[in-house]
């Protein structure tokens, strides 16, 4: 079950007699194309560039991060909000008139980018953030294609992501098919399963057929 602040549940509650704002935030770490190094880039949909505080989506903790303003320039899918271990995509487009459409495309490379997507919920009073959240989506990019314009069209790059939850159910575990590994698993005095003894070197085997 999602722990939410309580701080947000109440204005959540009280949404329909104060109404309910909100700005999406999307925090992108990905690598430099020059160096190969970590890069993190944060836009969201608010009118200005600002500090927000979230909850991380790798560990929970709180955490100030940078997020640059991409106002009606940016556009976010929506999808099932499921508890359970379902698929979900995203994709996140971004107009080639925001400048950071350029960077995010030119400079990074966005190959199984780590993505995550908090819902920020304003007060209806201020207009600021109401309480840090946890992220309403943690992912990869599956890919970012530039949406080319047609005459006196509007360009966009799209970034597509998908759930966490396959990259956990694709995720191939070494220890399952390990010599080594089942050896440790093996008591003193048994004999190891060897059925992946040569698993790693066998596709180099020149084997000659019909030869002894």
């Amino acid at each position: 079950m999602r722990n939410q602040p309580l701080a947000i549940s109440a204005v959540l509650s009280n949404a329909a007699a104060d109404g309910l704002s909100y700005r999406r935030a999307v925090w992108i770490v990905a690598k430099r194309r020059d160096n190969g190094l970590p890069a993190e880039l944060g836009i969201w949909n608010g009118d200005e560039d600002f500090n927000l505080t979230v909850l991380s989506g790798e560990n929970g903790a709180p955490v100030t991060r940078p997020y640059r303003a991409g106002g009606n320039l940016l556009k976010i899918s929506e999808f099932a909000r499921t508890s359970d271990m379902s698929v979900q995509t995203l994709t996140i487009d971004v107009s080639q008139l925001a400048t950071v459409a350029q960077q995010v495309v030119r400079e990074y490379d966005l190959h199984r980018a780590r993505v995550e997507l908090h819902d920020i919920i304003l007060d209806p009073e201020t207009g600021f953030p109401v309480a840090p959240d946890l992220a309403t989506f943690t992912g990869i990019v599956d890919g970012a294609p530039i949406k080319n314009p047609k005459v006196g069209g509007e360009g966009s790059t799209q970034i597509k992501c998908v759930s966490d939850v396959m990259r956990l159910l694709t995720r191939t575990n070494s220890e399952k098919s390990s010599y080594e590994a089942q050896r440790l698993r093996t008591a003193e005095g048994e004999m190891p399963d060897e059925l992946f003894k040569y698993a790693g070197v066998v596709e180099t085997w020149d084997i000659k057929w019909g030869a002894e």
